[in-house]
């Protein structure tokens, strides 16, 4: 084995799902966030299905169960339609950075409902990793600085409810699926079933409702249309195959913190690349957050 491999996978993983929130976040801003996000699901499933025949030797998964198609229908419901719908939402009202943060909570969300739902006892160390990495996320958003400009107080709180919305999507999305993976299956084959369930619900949606033509439109225009495969093709496809690469080849709480840093990147994106005035809280506030995650994985 390569050392140091599965960390790599990871912080990798990290950089491509920094990445395409930004690219998401800026082609929302154009298009709208819901036909950004029915194209981008159609771009991953098309990457997904590729990725699938190369490494698994089909296009698609066959020998699923009912019970697995059942877990991973719903898994997608509560996260790729609901949460992420909201998730891009945020994209387009607060922008990457602070919706990468109010994602940071996903960790936090998880500790705390597998605590009330499932009897998980808490150490000391994780109880204050969660409090740390709320602590952080709080600071965060309760500034003014670094807020994205003309943004009324009303616009503010409507984005960090979506943002905390798609956080609560995502862990909804992880418990369920974690009872079809039970057994060996396949987390690849699991990623192309729930993506595909949430194309035909998405773009179900869209055709009842008349956007249909106006999706393809959008997301073909040529100023939209490559960003929107690259994102598709980096977040949503290689970013999930290289975490599933990560946990399979480094320890689990070392790589879900290194999977947690897209915030932490972002912040020294907006400053150093995009020379956005960010303020030392928000650094701060940041920094508090992921130091929360590291705790909760690393103790």
């Amino acid at each position: 084995m390569i050392p140091f491999f599965g960390e790599a996978a990871a912080m990798t993983a990290a950089l491509t799902w920094a990445t395409s929130s930004m690219i998401f976040s800026n082609i929302g801003g154009k298009v709208g966030a819901q036909s950004v996000n029915r194209g981008r699901l159609l771009c991953s499933i098309a990457c997904l299905t590729v990725l699938h025949w190369l490494v698994e030797g089909q296009p698609w998964p066959h020998a699923t169960t009912p019970e697995q198609l059942g877990w991973l229908t719903l898994s997608s419901v509560l996260g790729l339609v609901i949460g992420d719908a909201m998730l891009f939402h945020a994209f387009v009202v607060l922008g990457a950075r602070l919706s990468m943060l109010m994602m940071s909570s996903v960790p936090i969300m998880g500790t705390v409902l597998a605590w009330f739902l499932f009897d998980e006892v808490l150490s000391p160390g994780q109880i204050g990793g969660v409090a740390l990495g709320v602590g952080g996320i709080l600071t965060v958003i309760m500034i003014r600085k670094g807020r994205p400009a003309n943004l009324n107080g009303r616009q503010y709180l409507i984005g960090i409810l979506c943002g905390l919305g798609g956080a609560m999507g995502q862990v909804a999305n992880l418990i369920t699926a974690k009872y079809a993976l039970i057994g060996g299956y396949s987390a690849l084959s699991a990623t192309w079933i729930r993506t595909l369930v949430a194309v035909l619900i998405m773009w179900g949606i869209a055709a009842l409702t008349g956007r249909v033509r106006r999706t393809l439109v959008s997301c073909t225009a040529p100023d939209v249309r490559r960003w929107l495969i690259l994102g598709a093709f980096i977040g949503p496809a290689m970013g999930v195959w290289l975490s599933m690469l990560a946990v399979q080849n480094a320890n689990v709480g070392i790589a879900s913190t290194l999977m947690a840093t897209p915030p932490v990147l972002l912040i020294v994106y907006e400053a150093v690349i995009l020379r956005k005035p960010v303020g030392v809280q928000a650094v701060i506030g940041t920094c508090m957050a992921f130091a929360g995650v590291a705790v909760l994985f690393l103790l």
